[in-house]
Protein backbone atom coordinates (compact mmCIF):
# COMPACT_ATOMS: atom_id res chain seq x y z
CA UNK A 1 0.00 0.00 0.00
CA UNK A 2 1.42 3.51 -1.06
CA UNK A 3 -0.10 6.62 0.77
CA UNK A 4 0.71 10.12 -0.29
CA UNK A 5 0.53 13.09 2.40
CA UNK A 6 1.52 16.65 2.31
CA UNK A 7 2.34 19.03 4.77
CA UNK A 8 3.79 22.85 4.43
CA UNK A 9 5.00 25.36 7.40
CA UNK A 10 4.32 28.94 7.30
CA UNK A 11 7.25 30.85 6.53
CA UNK A 12 6.22 33.44 9.61
CA UNK A 13 5.27 30.85 12.46
CA UNK A 14 4.25 33.73 14.59
CA UNK A 15 1.92 35.77 12.18
CA UNK A 16 0.62 32.50 10.67
CA UNK A 17 0.29 31.25 7.01
CA UNK A 18 -0.58 33.49 4.11
CA UNK A 19 -3.05 33.10 1.36
CA UNK A 20 -0.59 32.69 -0.86
CA UNK A 21 1.08 29.79 1.64
CA UNK A 22 -2.12 28.20 1.89
CA UNK A 23 -2.99 27.68 -2.69
CA UNK A 24 0.67 26.44 -2.94
CA UNK A 25 -0.19 23.49 -0.05
CA UNK A 26 -3.67 22.79 -2.17
CA UNK A 27 -1.85 22.93 -5.80
CA UNK A 28 0.50 20.46 -4.14
CA UNK A 29 -1.66 18.46 -2.78
CA UNK A 30 -3.34 17.94 -6.20
CA UNK A 31 -0.53 17.31 -8.34
CA UNK A 32 0.25 14.22 -5.53
CA UNK A 33 -3.43 13.21 -6.54
CA UNK A 34 -4.79 13.59 -2.39
CA UNK A 35 -8.25 12.80 -2.41
CA UNK A 36 -10.40 16.10 -1.97
CA UNK A 37 -12.17 14.75 1.21
CA UNK A 38 -8.93 13.89 3.11
CA UNK A 39 -8.49 15.57 6.52
CA UNK A 40 -6.90 18.52 6.98
CA UNK A 41 -4.59 18.94 10.55
CA UNK A 42 -3.30 22.20 11.77
CA UNK A 43 -1.27 23.43 14.14
CA UNK A 44 -2.06 27.14 14.85
CA UNK A 45 -0.21 29.92 17.04
CA UNK A 46 -2.10 31.84 19.64
CA UNK A 47 -3.55 34.50 17.43
CA UNK A 48 -4.80 31.47 15.46
CA UNK A 49 -2.64 31.79 12.69
CA UNK A 50 -2.07 28.67 10.40
CA UNK A 51 1.87 27.56 11.59
CA UNK A 52 1.47 24.64 9.66
CA UNK A 53 -1.07 22.37 7.98
CA UNK A 54 -1.10 18.69 6.68
CA UNK A 55 -2.55 15.28 5.65
CA UNK A 56 -1.80 12.31 7.36
CA UNK A 57 -2.35 8.77 5.78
Amino acid sequence: MITTSASANAEDQRSGMTLDELAAFVQNALRHEIPGDTRLYVRVNLKGGIKRIETRP
